[in-house]
């Protein structure tokens, strides 16, 4: 399977204050739970897009280790360590790219960009791209304070889709 997460915030000190639905009191218990979420739906053989901001500092970076499947990290705004840190806990790093038909991205790409195609995001912490007084279906936001800290799979996407009600 398919799945894709953003803005982890691992290492990060006041995410738990400016996000605080995350349900933990210090960074190592944060971490734990991220890796659980993680865990409870990827499997060894799965794929998961991370949608940028993920780590903070690079000795938070082993948490990818306790990650199952194969990671693909698309950089976000506070991706500041090197690629040459982050090349050994992800298969492949990208800016953005596409992938079964829609873009991958941290923040959300202009419209004009999207060339008829979907765009898989992250970077908005508590809402969602909107297109007037609706959410944009163009956009689906996978940060994970949307999620739970459990990635979402393709097949729930296409599903939600399908059905008119990814947002």
């Amino acid at each position: 399977m398919i799945f894709f997460i953003s803005d982890l915030h691992l290492g990060h000190k006041s995410i738990l204050k400016f996000q605080p639905n995350r349900p933990a009191t210090d960074l190592k218990e944060h971490s734990r739970w991220l890796v659980k979420q993680w865990n409870s739906v990827v499997g060894k053989q799965d794929v998961t897009y991370l949608l940028g901001d993920i780590c903070f500092s690079k000795k938070h970076l082993v948490y990818f280790r306790q990650m199952r499947g194969q990671k693909h990290l698309i950089l976000g705004n506070h991706d500041t360590l090197s690629l040459k840190q982050f090349a050994p806990y992800f298969n492949t790093i990208h800016g953005f790219k596409k992938v079964a038909g829609f873009w991958l991205s941290h923040c959300p790409l202009h419209p004009d960009s999207l060339r008829a195609s979907k765009n898989i995001h992250g970077h908005i912490h508590t809402g969602v791209v909107m297109l007037g007084d609706k959410p944009d279906p163009r956009y689906i936001n996978v940060n994970v304070d949307h999620l739970n800290g459990i990635p979402l799979s393709l097949d729930i996407i296409k599903r939600s889709l399908d059905e008119g009600m990814v947002e």
